[in-house]
């Protein structure tokens, strides 16, 4: 009996071991499909009343693209970056503000006005000759990268 519940138990462990390596194998599975595409969630400050944007960075061989959608800007003047080597900071004011009244179970009312996002670039980029475009709510922001690839022709 005692040998009976010991095979039990074994098979059992076995079991859950298999159960937590697929969770495992689905996990990093999920992450890797987040890593490879560069979208952001949107997020919120409350206090702070600044919403974060949703982002798209795209690396080309050339350059580090960074297009954000920023509804309610009118005007590029609203809008400040700053960059470094490796990270990218923009604030934009909304001409409206955007009011949310009910989080989950939570009554709570807030309201944003302003746009504000900070980058972790995923290549050096030499920020003195980064270029920006604001049309129709979206900002393109274009760095190039600090190290490009230069072409040698063989004699």
């Amino acid at each position: 009996m005692y040998e009976r519940r010991r095979r039990r138990e074994s098979f059992f462990d076995r079991i859950l071991n298999y159960f937590a390596e697929i969770g495992e194998e689905i996990d990093e599975l999920v992450e890797s499909m987040f890593e490879a595409v560069s979208f952001s969630r949107p997020d919120w400050d409350a206090d702070a009343c600044c919403l974060e944007p949703l982002v798209h960075v795209e690396s080309t061989p050339e350059s580090v693209v960074v297009t954000a959608d920023l509804p309610y800007v009118e005007n590029k003047n609203d809008i400040k970056i700053n960059a470094t080597e490796d990270t990218l900071e923009f604030t934009a004011d909304m001409k409206r503000e955007v009011r949310f009244e009910r989080w989950g179970t939570v009554q709570r009312e807030a309201a944003f006005r302003r746009y504000r996002k900070l980058i972790k670039l995923p290549e050096k980029v030499v920020p003195q000759e980064a270029k920006a475009t604001f049309k129709n709510g979206i900002l393109q922001i274009i760095l190039p990268k600090k190290f490009k690839a230069t072409p040698i022709e063989v004699e």
